[in-house]
């Protein structure tokens, strides 16, 4: 049989799977900081504390937005720091996107810092990130609090929670931590292109 193609494409409309959004895709926010928690970048006990929260995402994409911690600051003026990392043997890896420094004001009460990374990144489906927190190599007491009660973060759908890892080497090597300090990961659903099909 001939075909007959019709010059252009024909757009159904009703193959849109996913539509855009942002969500949180983890999250234990809101909540009540504990007081204590980790002491991000040098401590006054002269450890260099880091810590970070995994995600694995699912079947589809995401742009991220915003990372929201829980922190304080006891100490003269800080630097809250970090970024993404890719996952290496259930341990953050290499840094994808750096997050933008943030400022954070002596005697500080715990309050939700949004921290967000100086250009776009997306969390690729089916791979598996690092949401790091850092502080400067200056001794400091930036905290990054834990919630009263302590509270696991619940993730978003599409999305899987893959726990906390917690160096005192300043990354050099990791273990895991049951400290559920207060974050919420922000990010916006990549929508499934439009399909289109040439009619015979």
């Amino acid at each position: 049989m001939k075909k007959n193609w019709i010059a252009g494409t024909v757009v159904v409309g009703c193959l849109l799977l996913a539509s855009s959004g942002q969500a949180q895709i983890l999250s234990n926010l809101p909540g009540t900081g504990s007081g204590s928690g980790t002491n991000l970048g040098l401590g006054t006990d002269g450890a260099d504390r880091t810590k970070g929260v995994g995600v694995t995402i699912g079947a589809t994409a995401f742009d991220f937005d915003s990372m929201v911690a829980l922190i304080s600051n006891t100490t003269p003026a800080s630097t809250l720091s970090g970024g993404i990392y890719s996952d290496s043997a259930g341990n953050p890896g290499t840094l994808l996107a750096a997050f933008a420094p943030v400022a954070i004001p002596e005697n500080q009460t715990a309050a939700e810092i949004s921290i967000t990374t100086a250009a776009p990144y997306q969390l690729a489906a089916g791979t598996t990130y690092w949401f790091v927190l850092d502080g400067p190599d200056t001794t400091n007491n930036l905290m990054w609090e834990s919630l009263n009660p302590n509270t696991a973060p619940t993730a978003g759908a599409g999305v899987t929670y893959v726990g906390y890892r917690f160096s005192s080497t300043g990354g050099s090597s990791w273990g895991s931590s049951s400290t559920y300090n207060g974050m919420t990961i922000n990010a916006t659903l990549v929508p499934v292109e439009l399909q289109s099909f040439q009619v015979e």
